[in-house]
């Protein structure tokens, strides 16, 4: 008799609502199956874990682990702990991620917006509402603006040609030489990150979080983008330096930011970000998880896994992604 194949989840959330959603999505897909909570005694059998940031150590314990999902884009919540914790991860289990093309469309629905209303003036009109002032500014230029996309993912070359679709001057860099089409210039390792830098008035982070990004964005980076730059960030917050990124919009020289990711989260009340107005805060919202578009890529993951094949989008924990 064939094994009951069981999967465990966990979101970091306490709504078993999206359990149950995950679990009548998958059901058409894979057949029967129980799916349990991370944290249930039932877990200890399963074959299969859907989670995103799940708690340190209990991945080690479940022993007939064969396949874990991240619940995201982004797999720093589960290798960061490798670091710390030799155990947090079973060695013999795949680890694959998300590669949702809704995910991709939102991220680069979120990066538009907060270029277009920095250049567009936004902040300014907003208060000038609040305070029924009809006051007009002059337009700003973006035709041809320079704008540069850090990490040419799946998700980074989707938001590089839509913003080139925009009439943006995309530039895009990657770890090794790749060639993004005509439409997009592009960059890669230590020296074109800083050719790249240099070069773009806007600078998109989209970079997943490993040994080599983490901290990356620091003062000496800031100082190198040109005066007024705008900088996004949707990649991790422990890419960047935030005291370095605070300091560098408040001495003027950054025109301003948009963070969706932080150091810490949830961003902590006391943190001066949120009296700083040249920065947009958004509740790492950019790119959140459908599971109605990614229950088939977490189904096929699954069912070649079972099959004793290599799951796509596997990712190389040595590496990073």
């Amino acid at each position: 008799m064939a094994q009951e194949l069981v999967i465990a989840y966990y979101d970091s959330s306490d709504n078993t609502a999206k359990q149950a959603q995950w679990q009548a999505l998958l059901a058409p897909l894979l057949g029967p199956f129980k799916m349990v909570g991370l944290g249930d005694a039932a877990a200890e059998t399963a074959q299969i874990a859907l989670v995103w940031s799940p708690p340190q150590e209990r991945l080690a314990q479940l022993s007939q682990l064969q396949l874990i999902i991240s619940l995201g884009q982004g797999v720093d919540h589960l290798l960061s702990r490798t670091s710390q914790h030799k155990s947090a991860l079973p060695e013999s289990a795949h680890i694959v991620r998300l590669v949702d093309p809704n995910m991709s469309h939102a991220l680069s629905q979120w990066v538009i917006l907060n270029i277009l209303d920095h250049y567009r003036e936004g902040r300014h009109y907003r208060a000038y509402r609040a305070e029924k002032s009809f006051i007009q500014r002059p337009q700003l230029e973006t035709a041809g603006l320079p704008v540069a996309v850090y990490g040419m993912g799946a998700i980074g070359q989707f938001i590089a040609s839509q913003l080139a679709m925009l009439g943006f001057d995309v530039h895009g860099w990657s770890r090794t030489k790749r060639d993004f089409g005509a439409q997009i210039t592009a960059y890669h390792g230590r020296d074109g990150f800083h050719q790249m830098l240099s070069c773009c008035h806007c600078h998109v982070c989209i970079l997943p979080l490993t040994a080599e990004t983490e901290a990356l964005f620091s003062a000496e980076i800031f100082e190198a983008m040109p005066a007024g730059s705008l900088f996004i960030n949707g990649g991790r917050g422990k890419q960047v330096v935030e005291a370095d990124l605070l300091a560098a919009i408040q001495s003027g020289h950054l025109g301003g930011a948009a963070l969706d990711v932080f150091a810490v989260e949830p961003l902590p009340s006391s943190h001066p970000f949120w009296d700083e107005p040249k920065i947009t805060l958004w509740p790492h919202v950019a790119a959140q998880t459908n599971p109605k578009t990614a229950a088939k890529q977490v189904a096929a993951a699954i069912t070649a896994v079972l099959a004793g094949k290599v799951p796509d989008n596997r990712v190389d924990p040595e590496r990073g992604y």
